[in-house]
């Protein structure tokens, strides 16, 4: 549904941004912010935040990150997305489509709730027994027998707006029983915030990456890969995507080459301190998101509790 699905999408942005990533040229000139100081350079000014020391990341604990405290909680996405269906499915009744339940269409996966970043600390041990981390599919329940239900096209229009009444002749609110459910939690002003925390920390995912810092030290990676043995990647994200392991379900065991590539990219990561390089520029890019937006992320926070407040009054009435 419309806008705070957006709120609930980013933190799966690097999961889904990631065989993008595989394919960037690591050799063509990093994209240059237009909001950042600048802090000199060889043929030129190189607008990029200045950084302090350069945090060493050795294990798996988080990196705290200065949008942390800012972002809205994946539990509250969640009762959102959750009040939305229900909301959409008292439109769809009042309509005269008794039939419809909240999850009759579920407009969200329980697997959008999942915290993910481009880089995280890859554990050479782990990764020479069992390969790339791979995270077990979350298990949906079946719909109810008796509750089951397929949609049909009249249904399928009234939920979407896709025609101005039913067969029935009943009116369907402008845009279906989504937009009217939209409008039941954001109000008509529509569900954009200001500034949403989570839009802006992926906005300081791309940045880094584009940082010449980091492209530093993926260039340090790809020759420590190279003297490993290993040269058919020119990216950490395209060993960890290479598609020969990428569908590998988390109950199949790696491959001795999957084992082979991720204790290299492991050993390689580490050495040259690949995650503490991205968390560091990422974590200055966050600062200057966080400096040049501080009065409307606290206004977004405002706004989205009473979308949260609202979610709830849904749910328990539906």
């Amino acid at each position: 549904m419309a806008t705070v699905a957006t709120v609930g999408i980013f933190s799966q942005l690097s999961q889904d941004e990631q065989p993008a990533f595989a394919t960037v040229d690591p050799t063509a000139a990093p994209p240059v912010p237009s909001d950042v100081r600048s802090t000199g350079g060889p043929g030129g000014e190189v607008r990029e935040p200045v950084l302090g020391e350069i945090v060493k990341v050795t294990n798996s604990n988080p990196v705290p990150m200065p949008l942390d405290p800012h972002l809205t909680s994946m539990s509250d996405i969640k009762i959102i997305d959750q009040a939305q269906d229900v909301a959409a499915a008292m439109c769809m009744r009042s309509l005269g489509f008794t039939r419809w339940k909240a999850d009759t269409i579920r407009t969200w996966r329980p697997e959008d709730y999942r915290e993910f970043d481009t880089f995280e600390y890859l554990d050479p041990k782990a990764a020479a027994d069992s390969g790339y981390p791979r995270v077990p599919a979350v298990k949906t329940a079946a719909p109810d027998a008796r509750t089951g239900h397929e949609p049909t096209a009249d249904e399928k229009s009234a939920f979407y707006g896709a025609a101005a009444r039913t067969t029935a002749g009943t009116a369907v609110p402008a845009g279906g029983c989504v937009r009217q459910a939209d409008q039941s939690i954001y109000g008509k002003a529509g569900g954009d915030l200001p500034a949403d925390p989570r839009s802006l920390a992926v906005g300081s995912r791309s940045r880094a990456l584009g940082d010449s810092r980091l492209r530093e030290a993926i260039s340090a990676w790809r020759a420590c890969m190279q003297d490993a043995g290993i040269t058919s990647y020119q990216h950490p994200v395209a060993a960890k995507n290479d598609p020969t392991w990428q569908s590998r379900d988390a109950g199949t065991p790696a491959s001795a080459e999957e084992k082979r590539v991720a204790a290299a990219d492991a050993n390689c990561q580490l050495q040259v301190n690949l995650v503490g390089v991205y968390k560091t520029v990422r974590a200055a890019y966050e600062q200057q998101l966080l400096d040049e937006n501080r009065a409307k992320i606290d206004e977004s926070k405002r706004i989205f509790a009473t979308w949260v407040s609202n979610a709830k009054a849904i749910i328990k009435a539906g």
